[in-house]
């Protein structure tokens, strides 16, 4: 049966006594069955729980050996991957064996293989388990699209372009929602980067390596939804931001964006490269399964695409004083932290203590002044609503 093993967090951080004492669970429980060895499945570096999740870095291997689609690692390193996403450190997969399955779910449970008598230990634990018909991440409920190989065809074609067309700019998708660019200037450099690519990896052939600002403004402007800017300095990727126009501003004597550079579209729909395929097994078989299915931090990028800067919204103080601000749950499924409230935006009128404009759980009505997709928060403003010191009522 599944259990799913609640933290008793909700969505706040799990606390570090919940995390071991999920990893003990989960660690019995696949001992009894004699697993040993567990198998990486769809991992993802962020984008389950949110795409701004703290540093990974110092919780996972530096070259992220291991932690690859398919990839057997050993029982302990998976238990290190599940205390990482009960963390809620960006990283996210499923780890399998035969009869055996866990992962994390959107709200600090665990979703794992057990019996009655794990279910017992669970509670010993001081965990809240309950059965479940099936994992809403199972497997078996994967939306996977079909997918071309990377085989000799595709790497033919890409070399073809690159001669006819390049310079052009390999995406390695390595981990969803963790990729590597490659310019790719020459024929010999498709060869050379393609000994380099990491298994499984998803890939995508863009066009537009660039040094001609118009022509990447233009780029920007064509699509509204976030993009992401590629830069490139002396042959390899130097740089990755989500795209805005200043930064392609010449007139500083050191410009953000020295050389050529691409605007890559980050949400799937926009996403139209001249050639997609995935790597296969090394014995040419593609097992890879890469599911397509909406995170919550999809759903949720997808809620701040709808808000526009002068939109009113409501919600509710949701943190203290947070360096410059409070944070907002706003009024909608996917709103708890969407709003980020500043201290200047707080009340035209003086006061002394935070309490006084904006403490925790006072609702409050603003405007929505900046939708900052870097951060996934929309910046909001009080006194934006209210009469100002030259406006009369």
């Amino acid at each position: 049966m599944i259990l799913r093993v609640g933290t008793g967090h909700g969505t706040t951080f799990a606390r570090e006594e919940t995390v071991e004492a999920c990893a003990a669970l989960v660690g019995g429980i696949a001992e009894r069955a004699g697993v040993t060895e567990v198998t990486v499945d769809n991992p993802m570096l962020d984008g389950f729980f949110g795409y701004t999740s703290e540093p990974w870095r110092p919780h996972l291997p530096a070259d992220l050996h291991g932690f690859h689609d398919g990839a057997r690692v050993p029982l302990a390193t998976g238990l290190t991957f599940l205390r990482v996403m009960l963390r809620r450190l960006g990283p996210w997969c499923r780890l399998r064996a035969e009869g055996f399955l866990v992962h994390v779910g959107d709200r600090y449970d665990v979703y794992v293989t057990g019996t009655e008598r794990d279910e017992a230990r669970a509670r010993e634990l001081g965990l809240f388990p309950v059965r479940v018909d099936r994992s809403p991440y199972d497997p078996a409920l994967d939306t996977v699209p079909e997918q071309r190989p990377a085989d000799e065809a595709f790497w033919t074609e890409t070399a073809d372009l690159v001669a006819r067309r390049g310079p052009l700019l390999l995406e390695e998708e390595y981990v969803r929602n963790g990729r590597r660019w490659h310019p790719l200037a020459t024929p010999t450099d498709v060869t050379e980067v393609r000994a380099r690519l990491g298994p499984r990896a998803r890939l995508a052939l863009w066009p537009g390596l660039t040094e001609d600002r118009e022509e990447l403004r233009a780029a920007m402007r064509r699509h509204p939804e976030p993009q992401q800017l590629v830069w490139v300095r002396r042959g390899r990727c130097e740089g990755i931001r989500l795209a805005e126009e200043w930064m392609l501003d010449d007139r500083d004597r050191y410009p953000m964006i020295p050389g050529p550079a691409a605007v890559v579209p980050l949400v799937a729909e926009e996403r139209t490269p001249m050639l997609a395929a995935t790597l296969p097994d090394a014995d040419g078989v593609l097992r890879a399964r890469w599911r397509t299915d909406a995170t919550r931090a999809d759903e949720r990028r997808a809620y701040l695409r709808t808000l526009e800067r002068g939109d009113i919204v409501t919600g509710v103080v949701a943190t203290g004083l947070d360096d410059v601000g409070v944070h907002v749950d706003l009024d909608h499924p996917l709103g708890a932290n969407a709003g980020f409230l500043r201290v200047p935006e707080m009340s035209w009128e003086h006061w002394d203590s935070l309490d006084d404009v904006a403490p925790i759980g006072r609702a409050i009505r603003a405007q929505v002044i900046h939708v900052d997709f870097e951060f996934e928060r929309a910046s909001l403003s009080v006194k934006a609503l209210q009469p100002g010191p030259t406006r009369s009522p």
